[in-house]
């Protein structure tokens, strides 16, 4: 139980220190005028030492993240890291003098009770098994191709919802960047020093982190943050745990007469970020 209260308190001041950064590179894309799609939009702003500075302190909430991950599983720790909702939507406003309206709070307020009947409820428990190579090979396969497919419709398909398909195929980078994180950290923690270096874990991270760092900026300069933020803070989650319970094996213990509530808390978490996403989209045609 210490070791899990140990984690649930660095992945909120984890939720927390990303929202900071999170917020300083959106504000670096909001600042200049990008009408150009791809990588010299990405270029652009690499050029702000504002941008570095926001990308600084969002390194600092994921080494916190992995801290935890060292202490409790994914199905514990990254659910947690929704918060970083809450943090951000009122760090935005403040900087940007956008209010954020009462139905956003509500819907943000949803959104984090239904991640959290899934980790109060559900229960995970905090196993490590392996899965066969081909198991990280195919699921490695399957998150590449969806995220073409979002980059795909958000490019010819869906360009009113762009910001959220990028910040989709975001989020569910980072999912796989978390999932990795657990295998680096779980190495390094048994001192297995060597096996850092020769698994893939390791390079598939750091390919995690940079591909998921340039969707999430352009995301950024394709829209407001309450349009793309809420759909990568979730998938990133979401992502990590299915990654989680098929090749760690990870569990929940749900008592099996609270099952629907279980299936309930998804069907919100849903449906919130469904109405979250599309809430400054209206806005802006309004």
């Amino acid at each position: 139980m210490t070791a899990q209260l140990i984690a649930a308190a660095l992945a909120l001041l984890s939720a927390l220190v990303v929202a900071i950064g999170t917020v300083i590179r959106h504000l670096v894309a909001a600042e200049q005028p990008l009408p150009e799609e791809g990588l010299s939009s990405v270029k652009a702003t690499l050029t702000s030492g504002k941008w570095w500075a926001g990308a600084g302190v969002s390194v600092i909430g994921y080494l916190l993240q992995a801290a935890a991950l060292r202490f409790a599983s994914i199905l514990l720790v990254q659910p947690i890291t929704i918060l970083s909702l809450f943090f951000a939507l009122p760090l935005s406003a403040r900087f940007t003098g956008r209010r954020v309206r009462i139905q956003d709070w509500v819907w943000a307020i949803l959104l984090t009770l239904g991640v959290g009947v899934l980790l109060v409820i559900g229960r995970p428990t905090n196993t490590h098994a392996h899965a066969h190579p081909l198991a990280w090979a195919g699921l490695l396969i399957i998150g590449i191709a969806i995220i073409i497919l979002l980059l795909r419709l958000a490019k010819k398909g869906l360009r009113k919802e762009r910001a959220l398909l990028i910040g989709l195929g975001s989020g569910i980078t980072y999912g796989y960047m978390s999932f990795y994180t657990k295998g680096v950290v779980m190495d390094l923690s048994a001192g297995h020093i060597v096996t850092v270096f020769t698994h893939p874990a390791l390079y598939l991270l750091i390919t995690a982190s940079i591909v998921g760092t340039w969707l999430q900026q352009e995301a950024f300069n394709a829209g407001a943050i309450q349009q793309s933020l809420p759909a990568m803070t979730v998938a990133s989650p979401i992502t990590s745990s299915i990654l989680g319970i098929v090749v760690y094996q990870e569990r929940f213990t749900t008592p099996p007469a609270l099952y629907w509530l279980v299936i309930a808390a998804a069907v919100l978490t849903v449906v919130a970020v469904i109405q979250l996403s599309r809430a400054e989209a209206q806005d802006d045609v309004a």
